[in-house]
């Protein structure tokens, strides 16, 4: 097998993508008319795993529709498992889904609806376990979309999610991937936890895709308000993080419409990954 082949056989493609819940105040932006977009970019793109945040329940049946061949895998963050999710889409003909679960990120993480002192909203975290099928090995991933307003509710999710990822790499230890809408600019506290591997987990080393990003395209705003304006003073909120399993081949920030419109008022994360041996 030529050098070339092998390249391609090993990369992964994965995404995340918050996809903006239906809202009145949309108008013209409205979900209705801008299903066809997501699932075309998502189609598209090329991801394996996609990450996607503030989905609703009516919009994933849309997905779904949409999406032949593909698994959407997570619950709603209510206490009933309706109002937002933030799920993983899986592509079928890739790779094949082994466990997922949706986690609250709260004091009590297993209660459904659960939430933090200081969060607006109930928060969750999905985490998927799939095996891709051209290797067999097997990678975990989590999907996350953090509090708007406060920060402290952003490092408790922090702290949550990086307990389980933890406890699951000592029964399993297995290549992770952390993306979402972490609400935080790169110099936060929550976000440099992770970059700079501050959370106390020996057994976890991350590395932020941007690090890539940041040297071959240039970082800017993921959040645009569907006015697609990239503003290089304004920093992303939208992130993508991989344990030292992986090099990170390209990763970048989609700017790009499609039939002149924008599927979402954020911008996507893209990263091009291979497992090391």
């Amino acid at each position: 097998m030529g050098a070339t082949s092998m390249f391609q056989s090993e990369a992964i493609k994965v995404v995340s993508f918050n996809l903006r819940k239906d809202s009145k105040h949309d108008k013209c932006n409205r979900w209705m008319n801008r299903k066809e977009l997501a699932a075309s970019y998502i189609k598209g793109s090329g991801a394996s795993i996609i990450g996607v945040q503030e989905l609703l329940p009516a919009m994933k049946k849309d997905i779904e529709s949409l999406l032949g061949g593909y698994s959407v895998l997570g619950l709603g963050r209510k206490k009933n498992l309706s109002n937002e999710h933030s799920d993983i889409i899986i592509k079928d003909d890739d790779m094949d889904v082994q466990f997922y679960k949706t986690f609250w990120l709260s004091k009590h993480p297993e209660k459904f609806g659960s939430r933090s002192y200081f969060a607006i909203f109930p928060r969750i975290c999905t985490v998927a376990e799939v095996e891709l099928k051209q290797s067999g090995r097997r990678i975990r991933v989590f999907n996350t979309h953090f509090d708007h307003i406060c920060w402290l509710s952003r490092e408790l999710g922090v702290d949550i999610i990086m307990r389980y990822m933890s406890e699951y790499q000592k029964r399993d230890p297995l290549p992770v991937i952390l993306m979402g809408d972490f609400n935080a600019k790169p110099d936060s506290k929550p976000v440099r936890k992770l970059r700079e591997n501050q959370h106390g987990y020996d057994n976890i080393r991350l590395l932020d895709v941007y690090s890539v990003c940041e040297e071959r395209h240039g970082l800017h705003n993921t959040h645009h308000g569907f006015k697609g304006k990239v503003k290089d003073r304004k920093q992303p909120i939208d992130y993508i993080f991989v344990s030292d399993d992986f090099e990170v081949i390209d990763s970048k920030i989609d700017v790009s419409k499609i039939d002149g419109r924008f599927p979402s008022d954020h911008f996507p994360i893209t990263a091009t990954l291979r497992l090391r041996k």
